[in-house]
């Protein structure tokens, strides 16, 4: 099976797990809430824009200097109203049944183009959730838990990971072309 196979089975008896209880989930956040950021242009002191997009991460890897890159795919994440609208819009027969964005949130991908991106050795990197141990009873989540670039790297692509990082989106802030800040933003 691909890894992308077993992650998604992985992904699915985690949500099944934690959605009937069989293990405690603390501080729990509605979805539509989990969003931690909008994406936004802003200037830094150094006078660098800055700029913040939300992501599918679809592949990191080291290019041949070792340093860590990703490849991403832009995507339109969006929450509460603006997540039912267009949902409404895109699935018409669902508004009697739903009435609005299952879960509060709406992920929009109308272009798959790719873009790999450098990731600063000192990048930023926080996680909801991730296989800490291997044991899907020690997962859990643990709002912006800091991680290294290189433990991500190693997470992101263990072909034995309980879950399958590449599901879940990502917020990414990117400085003079470089990657310094990645969020997992968390899904149910």
């Amino acid at each position: 099976m691909k890894k992308t196979t077993l992650g998604m089975i992985g992904t699915g008896i985690l949500a099944f797990m934690i959605g009937f209880g069989y293990f405690p989930v603390s501080n729990v956040m509605t979805p539509a809430a989990a969003a931690p950021v909008e994406q936004t242009t802003g200037v830094s002191e150094e006078n660098s824009a800055e700029q913040t997009y939300t992501v599918f991460i679809n592949s990191v890897e080291k290019d041949t200097a070792g340093a860590l890159q990703l490849e991403t795919d832009r995507i339109g994440w969006y929450t509460g109203e603006a997540a039912d609208k267009l949902f409404l819009e895109a699935n018409p027969d669902a508004a009697e049944e739903l009435g609005g964005a299952p879960d509060g949130y709406y992920i929009v991908n109308n272009d798959l183009t790719e873009v790999k991106l450098p990731v600063a050795a000192d990048a930023e990197v926080l996680m909801q959730i991730y296989d800490q141990t291997g044991n899907y009873e020690d997962m859990e989540i643990n709002w912006n838990e800091p991680i290294s670039p290189d433990k991500f790297d190693a997470q992101y692509n263990n072909p034995l990971g309980l879950l399958d990082l590449s599901a879940f989106p990502y917020h990414i802030t990117v400085k003079d072309g470089v990657i310094v800040k990645i969020v997992q933003q968390y899904i149910p």
